[in-house]
Parts: structure tokens; sequence; C-alpha cells
């Protein structure tokens, strides 16, 4: 696996970490790691967009939602609260559901994370995680925290 530059983050809120996705798309960014700004925008947008339940989730292999289920069990807890670990490899079908192939404009990554992160806010009871399963409310905002430090951290400011 390739070593990328990434800062390290921790929003204690939903709402702190899009300031922070907010904060650098008024700026001058560069991106280590495989996504443009644009593109990881995107990204944390169909997350929550998935989250929410106003997008249907992408299938999950038989075997990795067996295995999910056992996970979760073992490690939710280190998951939500604790920092957001590189390196994880979604299925194709996954990746294509949750990543634009193509190069975003930061601006069009930033309205749609703008609609998804009203939408995922205005909720209060969510559909079950794909992955993890039901999750209260603030296991998931925590979870999309780490979701969010883990990304916005390949993104570095070129100006103050």
């Amino acid at each position: 696996m390739a070593s990328f530059e990434q800062r390290q983050l921790r929003f204690e809120s939903l709402p702190q970490a899009m300031q922070e996705a907010e904060r650098l798309a008024a700026l001058d960014v560069r991106t280590t790691g495989n996504f443009t700004f644009g593109q990881i925008l995107e990204h944390l947008a169909r997350a929550l967009d998935v989250s929410a339940g106003t997008t249907p989730p992408p299938k999950m292999p038989f075997l990795m939602g067996v295995f999910a289920k056992l996970f979760v069990k073992l490690f939710k807890k280190k998951f939500v609260y604790g920092p957001a670990k590189r390196g994880f490899k979604l299925p194709s079908k996954a990746q294509d559901a949750f990543w634009p192939k193509d190069e975003l404009a930061t601006q069009t990554g930033l309205e749609h994370l703008r609609k998804s992160f009203e939408s995922f806010m205005a909720i209060k009871q969510f559909p079950p995680h794909p992955f993890f399963g039901i999750l209260t409310s603030d296991e998931l905002h925590q979870l999309q925290c780490r979701h969010f430090e883990l990304h916005l951290g390949f993104v570095h400011p070129t100006s103050a």
C-alpha cells in the first residue's frame, strides 16, 4: 500500500466536520491519495445519502455481509469513536456507487455535500446502516465524523 501524506483531524460533531469541508473549499488546496477534492466531497455526500436512506445502498457481497455482522459485534465502538483507518478497499460495485469515476469540480461536490448534510441532519430515525446495521443517532453521527476525518485528512491547504 502506498503511503500518502494525511492531516490528523478530530471532529466532535458533524456540523464541525462540515465546517472544515466548507473552509477547505474556500481555499487553494492540494490532495494526497487517489482522489481530487471534488471527488472526496462527492464521496462524503453519497455516504451521507446512503446512511440517511435517501439513496439505496449498493448490494454487499454475501460473505462480506456475514463478516460485517461478526466484525461489527466485536469492533463497532472502535469504528464509531476511534480514529478512522485508511486502506479499506471497497468491493467494486460499492466503489462505483460511492466514488465518482471522473474528476469533479470542487463546487459541484460541495453543493451535493451541502444538500446531503442538510437532509442527514433533519433525520430523527435512521434506517439500518448497510455495513454496521442498527446504530443510534449519536453513533451514526460519530461514524460520519470519522469518515470526514479520514477523507478530509487528504486535503491540504496551500494557502492560509
